[in-house]
C-alpha cells in the first residue's frame, strides 16, 4: 500500500507540470472568474483520465509487474484513483478554498474527512473487512466528496471573465498564463518524478515489503512534526503572493524571516521532543514486528525539521512565480540524490556495489541531502531578494532542543524506573520537556523567532482568555 500510492504520488508531477502550483499562486493574486476555475478542473481531469487509460489499458502486463513489483492491476488503479483524488483533487480544492481565505472552515472539513476515515477503518477491523482494495475506495469516496465540498467555500459571483483591460480571457489566454508559469518547471518535474520513484522503487526491489513499510511508517511519525507548517503554509502562500503583487518587498522580507524562524523552532521542538522515544513509540503503536525500524523513525523525525525551510523557501519561490531558482538548484540536488540514494541502498552484489542500508540508507539520503539543499536555497533566495542569509539560529535552536530531549529521556528512564507503562513515561517526559523549552522560550524568546514585545503580547493575550 505504502509503495502504491508513493509511486503515483511521484506520477502524479510528470503529468501535472506546476499547474497545481500555478493555479494556487493565480488564485491567491487576485479572485477568477468561474470560466477560469473551469478551464483548470477540465485539465485535472484530463489528466486522470490519461493516467487510468494508460495503467488500465495501454501498459503490458509484463511492464505492470515490473514497475509495481507484481501487483494486481485492479489494485494498481485504486491506488491510482486513491492517489490522485487525495493528492491532486482535494489539494486543488483546498487551495481554492484558501485562496479566499476560509482557512477555519478548510481545517474543520479535513479534520472531519480524517475522523470519518478513522473510524471507517475501525469498523472495516471490527468486522475483519481491512483489505487493501477497501482502503483505497474509502479514500476515494472520502475525499472526492471533501474536495467538492471545499470547491464550494470559493466564490465566483460577481467576477467578470474580462481582464483589467475589457479583454475577454479566452482558453489560448488562459493556457499562455499557464505556460509562462510552469514552462520552466517542466523539465524539473519530470526529473521529480524519475527521482522520487527511483527512491521508492530501489527500496521495494531490494528491500522488499517489510523496509518499505518501515520507512512508510517512519514517514507518518515525522509528518507530527509537520503539522505546524502544513498548516500554515496555504496562509503563507496566499500572503506572499499577494504581497509579490503588490510590489511589497518590506512585507515579503517579514513574512519570510518571521515564519521561517517560527516553524523552525516548532518543528525542531516537536522532532527532538520524540526522538529518544524511537523505540517505545513503535512497539505502542504498530507492534514490535516494527522495531527493525527504530533507525529509520529515529533519522526520519530529523528530517521535517530542515523540511519545514525548505517548504517555506519553495512556497516564496512559488509564490512570487520566480520557478526558474527552484528549478535550476532542484535539478542539481536531485540529480545527485539520485546517486547518493543507490550507493545507500544497493546490495554489495549489485552491478555497482551499494552499502545495503536499505530503508535506514534512505533515509540518511533523505536527511542529508535535504540539510544541504534547504541552506543552498536559503542562501539563494537571500541573493535573490538582496536580503541577508541568516544560518546560525539552524543550528542553536536545534543544539538546545536535541539536548533538552535527551536530557529529558534520561531523567525519565532513572526518576520513573518503577512505572511499567511505557506511555505513562512518554507522556511526563514529554511534559517535561514542554515545560523547559517553555521555560527557554521566555528567557530567550528569540530562539522561538520571537521579539521580547511579541512574546509579551502573547502572554497578555492568554492572561485576558483566561479572565
Amino acid at each position: 500500500m505504502v509503495f502504491l500510492l508513493a509511486s503515483f504520488a511521484a506520477f502524479r508531477q510528470l503529468l501535472d507540470m506546476g499547474t497545481s502550483s500555478a493555479f494556487f499562486t493565480f488564485l491567491s493574486q487576485k479572485q477568477r472568474s468561474a470560466h477560469f476555475i473551469r478551464v483548470y478542473w477540465f485539465w485535472v481531469a484530463s489528466q486522470l483520465a490519461i493516467s487510468l487509460v494508460v495503467v488500465w489499458l495501454m501498459l503490458p502486463d509484463a511492464l505492470i509487474g515490473q514497475i509495481w513489483v507484481g501487483e494486481d492491476r485492479t489494485l494498481i488503479a485504486l491506488a491510482l484513483l486513491a492517489s490522485f483524488m487525495q493528492g491532486l483533487v482535494w489539494t486543488s480544492a483546498s487551495q481554492m478554498a484558501e485562496a479566499y481565505r476560509e482557512t477555519v472552515n478548510l481545517q474543520r472539513l479535513n479534520t472531519l474527512v480524517v475522523c470519518v476515515h478513522l473510524c471507517v477503518m475501525v469498523a472495516l477491523w471490527h468486522l475483519d473487512q481491512l483489505a487493501i482494495p477497501l482502503v483505497f475506495t474509502a479514500l476515494i469516496i472520502e475525499w472526492g466528496i471533501a474536495a467538492w465540498l471545499a470547491s464550494r467555500m470559493y466564490r465566483t459571483q460577481g467576477v467578470p471573465r474580462q481582464n483589467e483591460h475589457g479583454t475577454v480571457k479566452t482558453l489560448s489566454a488562459i493556457v499562455s498564463e499557464y505556460f509562462r508559469y510552469c514552462g520552466p518547471m517542466i523539465p524539473y518535474v519530470w526529473l521529480a518524478f524519475a527521482h522520487d520513484f527511483a527512491d521508492r522503487w530501489m527500496l521495494q526491489a531490494w528491500g522488499g515489503a517489510s523496509e518499505q513499510a518501515y520507512y512508510g511508517v517512519a514517514q507518518q511519525f515525522s509528518a507530527v512534526a509537520l503539522l505546524a507548517t502544513s498548516s500554515i503554509l496555504g496562509v503563507l502562500w496566499k500572503e506572499v503572493a499577494e504581497a509579490a503583487h503588490r510590489n511589497d518587498l518590506q512585507r515579503l522580507s517579514y513574512l519570510y524571516s518571521k515564519v521561517s524562524r517560527i516553524l523552525y523552532f516548532v518543528a525542531s521542538a516537536t522532532a527532538c521532543g520524540l526522538l529518544p522515544w524511537s523505540n517505545e513509540l513503535l512497539a505502542l503503536t504498530v507492534g514490535e514486528d516494527y522495531s527493525g525500524g527504530a533507525v529509520t523513525l529515529m533519522l526520519m523525525l530529523l528530517y521535517p525539521i530542515h523540511q519545514s525551510l525548505g517548504q517555506i523557501g519553495g512556497t516564496l519561490l512559488y509564490a512570487t512565480e520566480n520557478v526558474r531558482l527552484q528549478v535550476k538548484l532542484n535539478v542539481f540536488v536531485m540529480a545527485t540524490s539520485l546517486v547518493f540514494a543507490y550507493v545507500m541502498m544497493a546490495p554489495p552484489d549489485a552491478f555497482i556495489p551499494g552499502l545495503n542500508l536499505r530503508s535506514g540508507g534512505l533515509a540518511w539520503k533523505m536527511l542529508i541531502v535535504q540539510a544541504v539543499s534547504v541552506n543552498l536555497l536559503m542562501w539563494f533566495i537571500a541573493r535573490s531578494f538582496d536580503w541577508k542569509f541568516h544560518w546560525q539560529f539552524q543550528y542553536v535552536v536545534f543544539g538546545v532542543c536535541f539536548t533538552l530531549g535527551w536530557v529529558m529521556h534520561q531523567i525519565a528512564a532513572l526518576l520513573l524506573e518503577d512505572i511499567s507503562s511505557t506511555s505513562v513515561k512518554i507522556i511526563l517526559a514529554t511534559f517535561c520537556y514542554g515545560l523547559t523549552l517553555l521555560f527557554v522560550v521566555v528567557a530567550r524568546p528569540s530562539i522561538a523567532g520571537l521579539l521580547p514585545t511579541e512574546l509579551d503580547r502573547i502572554l497578555r493575550f492568554k492572561k485576558s482568555i483566561r479572565r
